[in-house]
Parts: C-alpha cells; structure tokens; sequence
C-alpha cells in the first residue's frame, strides 16, 4: 500500500536529513507499504540538500515549495489539498511529522498498523511528556486546560498523525486545516489516540518562545470559535448570577471577553476564503 510522510521544513536541512535516515532505517521492515516523501518547503532561505545515497526504502522523495513562508500549519494544509488534488485513484496512507526529531520514527509503524486497521479514524500521537523549558511546560498545560474549558476538546497532539487518505475529504471540508492541523482532525474527524514520549530535536533549541506559543493557542481555539462564544456567556452568566460583580468576579469576566477578542482577531488576521485557493501558493514541485 502506498504511503506518504508529509514533513514540513523551514530552514533545518542538517535536522531533515537525520529524520530521513531515522525514518529509512525503521520503515525498513514495513514490507506491506511502499513509502514517499513528501516535503513541504516552507521558502527556506536555505537551499535543500538531501544525502539520497543514504537511503534506501523510500519509493520517491518530492519537495513542494510555496512561494512565501507562512509557517507550518498552513504549509500542511496546502501540502494535504495537494495530495487529495492529485486525484489518486486508490487509497493510501499519509503520515504528517515534523523534521526536528521531536516525533520519533520509531512510532510510524505502530500508527501505520493502527491506521490500515482504522480507515475511517485518524491516529493521533499524543505526549506522554515534553522535554520543553519549564516555563514552555506550564505554559502549554494552561494552554490545555483553557482550551477544555472553553471547547471541550482535549487536544494533547500536534502534527503528528497517520490516517487513510479517505479521510482528506474531511480534514479539508472546512477552514480548519488553514488554523491549525490539529483542530481540524478532532473537530472534523474520529480519532484514535497513541501514546508516545515527545523527543529532544536533533539539533538547536526549540523556536517555540513564549509568545508563538500563546498565538498557536489562539490558533487552535479559533476553530472552535462560535462553541468558544456560546460556553463563555454561559460562564459569564453563572459567574454574574452567583458572585455579583465583586472585583474577582470582573477581573474573570474581562479575561473572558479579552480571550474571545484575541482569538476572533487572530482568526480574522489568518483567514482564508476557501482552502483550496492556498494551492495557489505552490511555487515549484521537484522529486529530488
């Protein structure tokens, strides 16, 4: 069965040809599929250079460019509408990982015997634990728990997912993708979850600083904007009801408006009119 790993780059060559050859030395033993790479290069300023010599089991490797950076969840969403353009007439399955080494390729085989068994389902891989600054951790489990609340979705995954390519029709029926892939996936499709440690990268440290991981927040939860809105004048109610307007009571209350305000302006700042117009973005596609 065919089966293509979707990675987006921005500038990490040295970490992309490591995950490569991670990847190429575990799917080794996946006789039952014939594995593709997928590139999606984010306009690099770095040019790509990849150590083919070295690998061994991948059927081809392709790089799809886009003509301007616009960061990793919209690369992905245009990467996913590419394959389901193509038209391919059987089904075949895609796995989405990103190129720092924080997915382990050890888990592609595990989700890949998951998703074959489950077409209709998306594995999702979630984490046990991070390896992130203290400060990135706390930070990321409000993260967590203020999206709960006000979505009611519990999402401890990011872009690592395996599925059938049946399933692009509905990670793609929205807008979602364009926002974040992982709101996409729980709000549009089944999910099967996986349980897997996040990894150290290869190389560097992590570009998630404190504030691209509040606007990743307020991407995720912009998904879920109309349910964020209806929940939060429910919470705004009760806490009017049973705590008066005391100076705590206010304090919430403008925090809650304060939230649905960034996240309606962060949704408006990324907005797309139609996710298939983000094909437009592809400057080049070459198989290397």
């Amino acid at each position: 069965m065919k089966h293509v790993i979707v990675i987006p780059v921005y500038n990490d060559e040295k970490s992309l040809n490591k995950l490569l050859q991670n990847i190429d030395d575990h799917i080794e033993k996946l006789v039952d599929f014939k594995t593709e790479i997928l590139i999606l290069d984010d306009k690099s300023t770095d040019k790509i250079t990849l150590k083919n010599d070295k690998f061994k089991n991948f059927e081809k490797i392709g790089i799809l460019r886009v003509k301007e950076n616009i960061g990793s969840q919209k690369i992905i969403a245009v990467g996913l509408n590419y394959l389901k353009d193509k038209d391919i007439e059987e089904n075949f399955l895609i796995t989405v990982m990103d190129s720092d080494g924080e997915d382990n390729p050890k888990e592609i085989s595990r989700m890949l015997d998951l998703a074959s068994k489950n077409n209709d389902s998306v594995i999702t891989s979630n984490r046990k634990s991070r390896s992130e600054p203290i400060l990135i951790k706390i930070f990321y489990r409000i993260h967590l728990i203020v999206t709960f609340l006000f979505s009611f979705k519990w999402i401890t995954f990011g872009n690592f997912t395996s599925f059938n390519s049946i399933n692009l029709k509905n990670i793609l029926d929205d807008n979602s993708s364009w926002y974040a892939h992982s709101s996409s996936v729980i709000k549009n499709c089944k999910i099967k979850r996986l349980y897997a440690r996040r990894e150290r990268r290869y190389y560097d440290k992590s570009k998630l600083g404190l504030l691209k991981l509040i606007e990743h927040s307020l991407r995720v939860n912009s998904v879920f904007s109309n349910r964020i809105t209806i929940i939060s004048i429910l919470y705004i109610a009760i806490i009017y009801l049973f705590f008066a307007i005391k100076s705590f009571s206010f304090w919430i209350i403008a925090s809650i408006i304060l939230f649905n305000i960034s996240i309606y302006f962060v949704k408006f700042k990324h907005s797309i009119k139609n996710l298939k117009d983000c094909l437009n973005l592809i400057d080049s596609y070459k198989i290397v």
